[in-house]
């Protein structure tokens, strides 16, 4: 787990953990995954401090200014294609808009569905970046990220061919 900035006192950023989960009734362990069952990647973070709060709850009235883009990743282990999510380029990520007053995001915000059929049959390790950047269509590409960002590994998946 990591974030930057870290200057306590001021601003600190860190994304602290990353979780998958499968549709109620699914066998578990949930990082062994049939193909042809959706899951859900989600992750938590928290900014922190008082410059930190400031940029999360600007403006005081109105839309937020910034938002957090969450986009995740499947790096095959061994032969195969890695995946990103959500699908798209580079700019294309979850957008999540920040909250007045909130200043811890988890599954609630963050979750994202992976379809079924959406990864081929291998082992993968996940992995999550936020960061913040200023919220305007389309997500993630609004111009300067602020340098707020943060990483974390997630576990290692298993999607079998049922």
């Amino acid at each position: 787990m990591s974030g930057q900035p870290q200057f306590p006192g001021f601003i600190t950023f860190d994304v602290t953990g990353m979780g998958v989960t499968e549709p109620s009734g699914a066998w578990t362990p949930s990082t062994v995954i049939p193909r042809n069952q959706p899951f859900t990647l989600s992750c938590t973070f928290q900014i922190g401090e008082l410059f930190g709060r400031g940029l999360n709850d600007l403006p005081p009235t109105g839309p937020p200014v910034f938002e957090y883009n969450v986009t995740y990743y499947a790096e095959s282990l061994g032969p195969g294609p890695d995946y990103k999510f959500p699908v798209g380029n580079a700019n294309v990520t979850l957008a999540v808009g920040c909250i007045r007053g909130q200043y811890s995001y988890g599954s609630a915000e963050t979750s994202f569905t992976v379809p079924a059929n959406t990864l081929q049959a291998n082992s993968y390790e996940l992995s999550c970046r936020v960061k913040m950047s200023p919220a305007a269509p389309p997500p993630g590409s609004a111009g300067f990220p602020w340098h707020v960002t943060g990483f974390v590994q997630g576990p290692t998946i298993d999607v079998y061919e049922p």
